[in-house]
């Protein structure tokens, strides 16, 4: 009796773990009943603290359970901290789906790095493994700097069927490689994901945020330990609706620019089985992408490729300036013909590319590139002499057709906004006693404080001091409660010397003068330097260093500055809170303008 029991609970356990797709039990011999279950990452062990190091435990729960059977792992929301102390790898296997709760974390910090790696014992397509889908994942790193960045990258080699859902990879680019390595893989699927940011070392500026690559050891960013390579190609690559973004700071200007997004450099000539094909960018958006100023650069970069869908993105720069161009397709390879190549319903904004926008190139005797349509393409630029498309070979068998361009609007000074003047305070209009009067216009956002007890001494004036018709707007600033002012204006007098202030940063405030003496300057120091410089960011150019006290007038941009700059001063400004900003003066150009626009 009592063994009919045992058999009718079994039976019992087995129709919920199938029914419901829910295991309460570690019985692996029941997991392996199930057709799907789904597990708590928590309650299997990983902890949410952001201090516990989860590599061993992520790695002892995927190989706790058979993979034939469907598993989904839930990530609840909290921060779970990777480390490589122990393991510089996970190894994962088929049949696994993470979802991810809203505010659930994968982090890595200092340095450390993490491979997620999709092993493949076998030769061919189906020597590695299956079905693996991640589901509004987040994966964040740190970038103190180069030589310290940490790394979260995704290895496929042979892989099938793999889905990353809603993700995002935030500062965990390897800065000599990629977050997502696709090598001898198919049916990969990237879509609705962001990622942001990408801090190469020196030299591997070139690297893409998705590699569509070949099954060899060389492609790989984790080399998993008896993986078979065998040189298949990538084939059915989805990359749709994803953002590709810089890190901001504060200011809006760039921290880390947007990875490039998609691509490859090499066809080998060892293990080579074919040509990577069936690839679809489409629907995606790229902003302020790492400028690649060489004249092979580019920001979409293929070699080798058939059947490539580059459509309906949208390309922009904001604050980086252009590459040599922004896509290259390249043949190599003599007994391969490029066919199939479509770029077309894209929007090109504000790129301003060194060379063209998309350039197709054959290698001495490579074989023919065919089959190529670029139409229906805006291109929204201020400079109308970049050509769009071009080839070193004719491209009188190309579809090159409607690609419109139009005139960016020049940020319009607007303008100037109707600006109060102080109110006297009487209606005497005192005649002008000065001799001299000098006035100097600048860049209305500079600024100054009060020195210690100003505003027991000083006056507000409607006009300065002996010029016609001058007179007190208050004749103490004690109830003032403000620190600093923006100043736009200078004058030299017989009475001394002036700034025209504001109390606000907004030009169509209440303007007034005030002597000179009440105001603090930023410390500027100024030496000889010589260097060569590539400008990667569009940044303002001025006659002065910004806030030095004569004034710094606007010049232009960085912007329409060469490839390659000489400087030969350089400035430090200090802050009153201490904060230190290097600037650059360029001799050609007549102007100065901030250190970190250039690499």
């Amino acid at each position: 009796m009592k063994k009919v029991i045992k058999y009718i609970a079994a039976l019992l356990l087995l129709g919920a773990a199938t029914g419901a797709g829910i295991v309460t039990s570690n019985s692996k011999q029941n997991v392996e009943a199930a057709t799907s279950f789904t597990v708590n990452a928590q309650h299997q062990g990983m902890k949410a603290d952001d201090k516990t190091d989860n590599t061993p435990i992520l790695q002892k729960l995927l190989d706790k359970y058979n993979s034939d059977t469907p598993m989904t792992i839930h990530i609840t929301k909290g921060t779970y901290l990777f480390k490589d102390s122990e393991l510089n790898a996970i190894k994962l296997r088929s049949n696994v789906t993470f979802n991810f709760d809203k505010g659930a974390i994968f982090q890595i910090r200092g340095g450390d790095r993490i491979a997620f790696a999709y092993p493949s014992p076998e030769d061919g397509y189906n020597g590695g493994i299956k079905n693996v889908t991640w589901n509004n994942a987040t994966f964040k790193g740190t970038h103190p700097s180069a030589n310290t960045q940490s790394v979260f990258v995704q290895s496929l080699n042979h892989a099938v069927t793999v889905n990353f859902n809603k993700c995002t990879f935030t500062n965990a680019e390897s800065p000599t490689g990629h977050y997502i390595d696709i090598c001898g893989s198919h049916n990969i699927h990237i879509k609705n994901s962001t990622f942001n940011g990408f801090y190469p070392k020196k030299g591997y500026e070139y690297k893409e945020a998705i590699q569509v690559d070949y099954s060899n050891s060389k492609a790989m960013s984790y080399k998993n330990s008896g993986d078979s390579y065998d040189g298949l190609p990538s084939y059915n690559v989805y990359i749709s609706n994803n953002k590709f973004l810089p890190i901001n700071k504060a200011s809006g200007t760039i921290k880390s620019y947007a990875p490039n997004p998609v691509g490859e450099h090499v066809v080998y000539t060892k293990l080579f089985n074919g040509t990577i094909h069936d690839v679809y960018f489409k629907g995606n958006t790229v902003q302020d992408a790492k400028p690649l100023r060489e004249e092979d650069g580019a920001n979409l970069h293929f070699v080798a490729v058939s059947n490539l869908y580059i459509e309906n993105n949208t390309f922009e720069n904001k604050h980086a300036l252009g590459s040599g161009n922004y896509i290259r397709l390249y043949n190599t390879r003599s007994d391969i013909q490029m066919d199939n190549l479509n770029i077309k319903n894209n929007k090109f904004v504000n790129l301003n590319p060194g060379n063209r926008y998309v350039y197709f190139e054959k290698d001495g005797e490579a074989g023919d590139i065919t089959g190529v349509d670029v139409s229906n393409n805006q291109i929204t630029s201020s400079k109308k002499s970049i050509s769009f498309v071009s080839a070193n070979f004719s491209t009188d068998g190309m579809t090159i057709d409607s690609n419109k361009v139009s005139t960016a609007k020049a940020t319009a000074t607007a303008k100037a906004a109707k600006q109060k003047t102080a109110t006297p305070i009487n209606s005497k209009k005192n005649k002008k006693t000065n001799k001299v009067e000098k006035y100097y216009a600048g860049l209305a956002s500079q600024y100054a404080y009060f020195k210690t007890n100003a505003k027991k001494t000083y006056a507000l004036y409607t006009h300065i001091k002996g010029s016609k018709n001058w007179n007190y707007a208050t004749k103490k600033l004690k109830a003032s409660k403000a620190t600093h002012v923006y100043i736009d204006m200078r004058a030299e007098a017989t009475s001394g010397n002036w700034y025209r202030v504001r109390f606000t940063s907004s030009t169509s405030s209440i303007r007034y003068w005030i002597k000179a003496g009440s105001l603090s300057f930023n410390k500027i120091t100024y030496e000889d330097y010589s260097k060569t410089v590539t400008p990667l960011q569009s940044y303002p150019t001025y006659t002065k260093v910004f806030n030095d006290s004569t004034l710094a007038k606007s010049v232009g941009t960085t912007a329409s500055f060469p490839s390659s700059v000489n400087v030969t001063r350089r400035a430090v400004r200090t802050a009153h809170n201490g904060k230190q900003t290097t600037y650059y003066y360029i001799p050609a150009q007549k102007a100065w303008t901030r250190a970190s626009a250039f690499f």
